[in-house]
This record gives C-alpha cells, structure tokens and sequence, in this order.
C-alpha cells in the first residue's frame, strides 16, 4: 500500500513538472492597449521597451511614462532615451529606487498612489511579462485592494524579435523559468537581482 502511494505521488509530481515546463513556455501574452493615467516602463532588457512605451505615449495613450528604475548609465532606460525618441521632459516621471521586478511594483505602485494615478499600461519585455503580471497583481491586490486598474504590454526586443527567436533564448527561458516559481512563492528577497541584459 505504501508503495502504491508512494508510486501516485510521483506521478503527480512528475505531471505537474512536465505541465509547468509546458506552461513556462507562454511568457507572452499581451493585453489590449487602452486608455491609462500612466505608462510604466520597467526597465532591464533591451530599448525595446522603452521604444513600446513611446510608441504607446505617441499613440496617446497616457500623458505620463514612469521609468523604473531610472539609470543614466543605462541608456536603455534613461531619460535621455526616452527624450530621444521623443517623449517630453514633462511627460517623464523617474523612479531610481527599484532594483528588481518585485521593487519595479512597489515602487511604481507608490508614485501611483501619490499622483493619485487609477491606471496604468505596464510595458516590459515579452518574456518578462508574466512574473511582472504575476508580482504587480499582487502588490496591488495585497497592499491597496486592487484599487489600481493594470494592463500589461509586451515589448519585442529592439530588433523586433519575440523572446524565442533571439540567441540566448535559452538561457531566458531557464531564467525566467526560476524566477517566476521563487516569485510565486514569495521568494522576492532571496532573488533581488537587477534584470538587466547582462543576466540573460
């Protein structure tokens, strides 16, 4: 009898790997843009992101793009990009305090609650959407009951590529992979660590 439970529970266990192996594959599902009192881009990966938030904030869809974090050094996520592709100074709001997609939304979530914001498109790379859904939902729901209304955007990489067909697409599967199931079980602190391009 032992056994035979023994048996079962690997098998549940070997069937809920395979089928979250399968599942990690669909990073990419993208919202319908629409309307919001800010555009928050997250910064990491590559001026792909910041090309979508601009293109969003030309399209006009917001007044307002929240860059976070804000990083000169990074001129993927810099000011200065942002006001190279034509965003005006006074449509930039900087954040320089995240370190992490965990600090993105808490960060975030505060400017929006000190503007008084109600809504926001959250721009991010394809392959990063579904933890930063997953971490901002939450933050949201757990921290200001849900008042904000969030619609998740994804960015190609600046070539146009999805995550899929890029070199490293390995190694962003495997890390995103990770990190996605420390997020889901509250494990922010222990993986505060800069998405940047350098980590993929």
């Amino acid at each position: 009898m032992k056994i035979r439970l023994i048996i079962i529970i690997i098998c549940i266990a070997l069937m809920l790997t395979v089928v979250s192996i399968i599942e990690s594959f669909n990073h990419s599902r993208t919202d319908e843009p629409k309307r919001a009192d800010a555009i928050i881009m997250l910064g990491g990966g590559d001026q792909g992101r910041m090309q979508k938030a601009a293109e969003l904030y030309h399209e006009g869809y917001s007044e307002y793009v929240i860059i976070s974090p804000a990083m000169d050094e990074h001129y993927a996520q810099s000011k200065q990009f942002a006001l190279d592709l034509g965003i005006p100074e006074a449509a930039i709001i900087e954040e320089e305090d995240a370190t992490s997609t965990y600090t993105n939304a808490t960060e975030t979530l505060a400017i929006m609650e000190d503007r008084g914001f109600e809504s926001a498109l959250v721009v991010t790379s394809d392959y990063h959407l579904k933890r930063s859904k997953l971490i901002h939902d939450r933050i949201n729901k757990n921290h200001y009951d849900g008042k904000f209304e969030l619609t998740y955007i994804a960015a190609l990489s600046a070539d146009g590529e999805p995550w899929h067909e890029q070199t490293y697409a390995k190694n962003i599967w495997f890390r995103e992979y990770v990190k996605l199931w420390g997020y889901r079980l509250g494990l922010y602190h222990f993986i505060d660590i800069p998405d940047d391009t350098d980590a993929h």
